[in-house]
């Protein structure tokens, strides 16, 4: 949500207070909008120190219904935990993690446990990103080969990188690069940002005609394209 401020007039500055059960953090650097935010199950707004605490409540007042739909969806979101019986996805199935002490720092599949040892706890988490990453090389790299052969759409190279905001992107020179995240999404929806992205090869933008390509490769794209918006928040912050 983003609001002009040209027309409102500069009121006292604080640091943080809290309006109406929303946390409110005021800035004294340029800030020319105003930001309303859900972090953790809880609404923040961002804005301007001069911003008048009595149109602020006025933003809260318009936004409850959407605060609320917002903070709902935050607490029925599956958070990812590295601890020992959580659940952990991994193309599309769930496991059990087991956390073990041992002498070797190894993380491997057994039956429905993902199952992680480790010289010291707290190499958890660094343990199954590393294995993770290697998991999506193996697994990446075939199927976005596959997927380019089927659709014949051609790419010249393919990037694996870890990112906080998006799964996947495509230069002007034919160059894929996808999140390793995916590999913890279900296999449909991987399947979908691949063709997603090798579509942007042959249309630059997300134009109707780009649309109409990506309905031509996957006639589900809206179904995962949605379970990727619901779903993949959890993941993508992983």
């Amino acid at each position: 949500m983003k609001i002009d401020l040209k027309k409102f007039f500069r009121a006292s500055s604080s640091e943080s207070t809290v309006i109406d059960n929303v946390k409110i953090v005021r800035s004294t650097k340029r800030l020319k909008t105003i930001s309303l935010q859900i972090k953790n199950g809880v609404p923040i707004i961002y804005c301007p120190s001069y911003i008048k605490d009595s149109y602020l409540r006025s933003i809260i007042k318009k936004k409850q219904l959407w605060i609320k739909k917002k903070i709902n969806l935050d607490k029925n979101r599956e958070k990812i935990l590295i601890k020992n019986k959580s659940i952990f996805p991994f193309l599309g199935r769930k496991f059990t993690l087991l956390t073990l002490a041992s002498e070797e720092n190894k993380v491997f599949l057994k039956n429905n446990s993902l199952v992680i040892h480790c010289t010291e706890f707290k190499l958890a988490k660094k343990n199954l990103v590393e294995w993770l990453k290697l998991e999506a090389k193996k697994y990446l790299v075939k199927r976005v080969q596959f997927v380019s052969s089927k659709i014949r759409i051609n790419f010249k190279k393919l990037n694996l990188k870890g990112y906080r905001a998006m799964w996947g992107s495509c230069s002007s020179r034919s160059e894929i690069c996808l999140n390793w995240k995916l590999v913890m999404l279900p296999k449909k929806v991987i399947d979908y940002v691949i063709v997603h992205e090798l579509c942007h090869i042959v249309e630059p933008n997300h134009s109707k005609s780009f649309w109409s390509l990506v309905e031509q490769h996957d006639s589900e794209y809206i179904e995962n394209k949605n379970w990727l918006k619901k779903n993949g928040i959890e993941v993508i912050k992983f």
